[in-house]
């Protein structure tokens, strides 16, 4: 909970990376969707509505001044009410992460926004994590770019994009002579590792290269086990544009990287 006391505290130092003021006296910003998605997909912070920013005052004490929030119990209702819909990907606050306080006899609304777990982000608005993502970047909003969008959506996955069970896809798909070749050359470097007596699903779960959901009893090959292992047409099956370049290393020169005459 924030009181009078902690908004002085935090607006001694001016917005920064953690913090971000909003007029908002009549309605809540559209700009506070932005920011709460950068606060999410950042390290968290506090969002202030009914704070006015004059950014060409200099002193610290007069560059901040409280314009009131009319009417707060509506404006909070407004807050949850979107928060709640389809203009955010996902609300990750409680109860006592919202709330207003008096200050200087004018109403300041806060938000306390934390940094979303890894399973939610990236934290969107609009229905469009592409275009809707937003980080934090010292005192202001940006979008995220495409990488950054995908990296979060890859660490979201339980599993991982390698490590996810592909529908469909067996130990049929496997093929055998890859599959010992590469055993064979496992048990050469650890003859006396415990996996060199598990049979061939078994080895391939613990190298994450085959699954089992226990929730759902599904199971079937990752998608690291289906381009170590697989054979060529289940590969073009499920990725119809992959190309692979074979590199031999294997009694190579100094100097030389690889082997491209076989």
């Amino acid at each position: 909970m924030i009181n009078s006391e902690d908004v002085l505290e935090l607006l001694k130092y001016g917005e920064r990376i953690c913090l971000e003021c909003k007029d908002s006296r009549n309605e809540i910003s559209k700009s506070v969707w932005e920011t709460y998605s950068a606060f999410a997909n950042t390290c968290g912070g506090v969002i202030l509505l009914g704070v006015e920013e004059h950014m060409s005052e200099t002193d610290i004490e007069k560059r901040f001044t409280f314009t009131d929030i009319k009417n707060p119990e509506a404006r909070l209702k407004e807050f949850w009410n979107t928060i709640n819909s389809n203009k955010v990907s996902a609300n990750i606050l409680l109860d006592d992460n919202v709330g207003y306080c008096q200050v200087n006899g004018r109403t300041v609304l806060w938000i306390e926004v934390p940094q979303a777990d890894y399973r939610y982000k990236p934290v969107y608005i609009n229905e469009n994590p592409m275009k809707g993502s937003y980080k934090r970047n010292h005192e202001g909003d940006y979008h995220c770019t495409g990488e950054e969008v995908k990296a979060m959506l890859r660490d979201a996955s339980d599993y991982g994009m390698d490590g996810g069970i592909l529908d469909g896809f067996t130990m049929d798909d496997i093929d055998l002579n890859t599959l010992r070749s590469y055993r064979i050359e496992y048990e050469r470097h650890n003859p006396d590792h415990v996996w060199n007596g598990k049979d061939d699903k078994e080895f391939l779960r613990n190298l994450g290269a085959y699954a089992l959901d226990r929730s759902t009893k599904r199971e079937g090959l990752t998608t690291a086990g289906l381009l170590m292992f697989g054979k060529g047409l289940a590969i073009r099956e499920r990725f119809d544009n992959i190309r692979m370049d074979y590199l031999d290393q294997t009694n190579l020169s100094d100097g030389i990287r690889r082997d491209d005459t076989s």
